[in-house]
């Protein structure tokens, strides 16, 4: 079961991350944040973490993340930038790293204006609704019950229950992106699939919001518990 706080946590710190994603893709370009430490580091996390150290007074208080919560904010920005976006070389410009480090962070920062949306495949279609699955026999089990195949289906894909799946689902993998662990673009199929209309668009001033997936944990357990019960 979700603990509030962690989830409230993992919400503000995906919030802070995108707003610091679209400021990036101004500043940089404008000259406003300049590279000026060379990093060498294969790990994306720590990266993350020297350079929004290096910047952190210069960057806007909707995307500072409180210091005590540095390190998950580094893994799950990192997580961000890898889920969720390509880089994309426009004709007549190159991928460069203003600090002279083509590390992935400092790449993707450089090369912000460049970003685009990844695109979802059929494989990651299946990922996701494997997690979702998955998620359901877990929550189950939690409740000391055994879920049959047909009955976890069931749950993912009836349209009484279906949002809710995908709501707490994403909200697992939000909690473990604050840890570094990503699922990929299965999670970007997750996202989708709660903040946007059945016509393919973004819905119109859709907020995530932490409540909302801790309510559809709990109405689905008490889905879980109520079918076991008849």
């Amino acid at each position: 079961m979700f603990e509030r706080d962690e989830v409230h946590k993992a919400v503000e710190l995906h919030r802070r991350s995108y707003n610091l994603l679209r400021w990036l893709s101004t500043a940089i370009s404008k000259g406003f944040i300049r590279f000026e430490r060379a990093h060498d580091y294969a790990d994306q996390a720590t990266a993350a973490k020297e350079w929004i150290q290096g910047h952190y007074l210069n960057l806007p208080a909707s995307c500072r993340p409180p210091l005590d919560q540095l390190d998950a904010f580094a893994q799950f920005f990192a997580t961000y930038l890898t889920t969720s976006f390509d880089l994309v070389e426009k004709a007549g410009t190159r991928v460069t790293s203003g600090c002279g480090c083509y590390c992935p962070i400092c790449t993707y920062v450089t090369s912000a204006p460049h970003l685009t949306v990844k695109k979802v495949t059929r494989q990651d279609k299946a990922r996701a609704r494997k997690l979702k699955l998955e998620a359901v026999e877990q929550l189950g089990k939690e409740r000391g019950i055994s879920l049959d195949q047909k009955r976890i289906e069931k749950l993912v894909d009836a349209p009484e229950s279906s949002e809710n799946v995908s709501l707490m689902t994403y909200g697992q993998q939000l909690i473990a992106r604050t840890h570094g662990r990503s699922k990929g673009p299965a999670v970007l199929v997750l996202w989708r699939e709660i903040a946007w209309n059945k016509k393919g668009a973004p819905k119109k001033g859709f907020e995530l919001d932490a409540d909302s997936i801790v309510n559809a944990e709990m109405a689905l357990s008490h889905l879980i518990v109520d079918g076991d019960s008849n």
